[in-house]
């Protein structure tokens, strides 16, 4: 285990207060927020309540896309293309929605 050091730094009220702000936008300490800036580690802010739900019905969306997909393949009715280019590209908004959020 490494050698834990301490360093007394001295802030200004307002410092202080856009680090604490910067912190509790996040899931992480003052400490580690700071910890985490120092070695360059890019800090998100906390996905919003809502990040959950909307994650849940893109997936749901997806499945069923792919469910058609599945169905139109069987019954040959379905232009396979347009479809498997929409699921996709849910695929892709499940990604981009996960990366910026998480």
């Amino acid at each position: 285990m490494k050698e834990k050091k301490t360093i007394l730094i001295r802030l200004d009220k307002d410092e202080f207060e856009r680090i604490t702000a910067l912190a509790q936008a996040t899931v992480l300490s003052r400490e580690e927020f700071i910890r985490q800036a120092l070695r360059g580690t890019t800090i998100r802010a906390s996905p919003p309540a809502e990040y959950v739900e909307i994650l849940r019905e893109m997936r749901r969306m997806g499945n069923n896309v792919h469910q058609l997909l599945i169905k139109a393949r069987t019954l040959e009715f379905v232009d396979e293309i347009m479809l498997q280019e929409t699921v996709d590209m849910i695929r892709h908004m499940d990604r981009v929605f996960t990366e910026a959020f998480v």
